[in-house]
């Protein structure tokens, strides 16, 4: 089962990339130990949005349909490859991997590499990103 987990917030959600790990990181584990794992994400300063793969249903989860599945990586990736708190940031750098997208060799994501990097690259909207803070 796929899912979504989206939060929006009129308050800064963090204020510096310390809080942003942080909070990555929370999500992070109430995912992981909820049986699930992040497919790919975009925090962005009022906002996170998460793509998940899980066993079984979890609360708050948004259903996805496998057909909305590939698009939504493309939506996840429109910072580019140069936003650090991002799933395609994990692919390129092999940073902090939150996701499944940094982790090499993973075997949980729905299509292959080569799919989510054309949908990415299509859907990207922005080069590097300006400075948050």
């Amino acid at each position: 089962m796929y899912g979504r987990i989206q939060k929006h917030s009129t308050v800064r959600l963090f204020s510096n990339p310390q809080e942003a790990y942080r909070l990555l990181a929370h999500y992070y584990l109430k995912v992981t130990n909820a049986g699930g794992c992040i497919l790919d994400y975009l925090l962005l300063p009022h906002s996170i949005d998460l793509l998940l793969s899980f066993p079984n249903t979890m609360n708050n989860l948004i259903a996805v349909d496998s057909a909305h599945l590939l698009p939504l990586f493309g939506t996840l990736g429109a910072r580019g490859k140069h936003y650090p708190f991002s799933g395609t940031y994990e692919l390129y750098h092999a940073s902090h991997c939150f996701c499944e997208l940094g982790k090499a060799g993973t075997i949980v994501l729905p299509f292959s590499l080569e799919s989510i990097l054309q949908v990415k690259k299509r859907a990207r909207i922005c080069s590097p990103s300006p400075c948050l803070f």
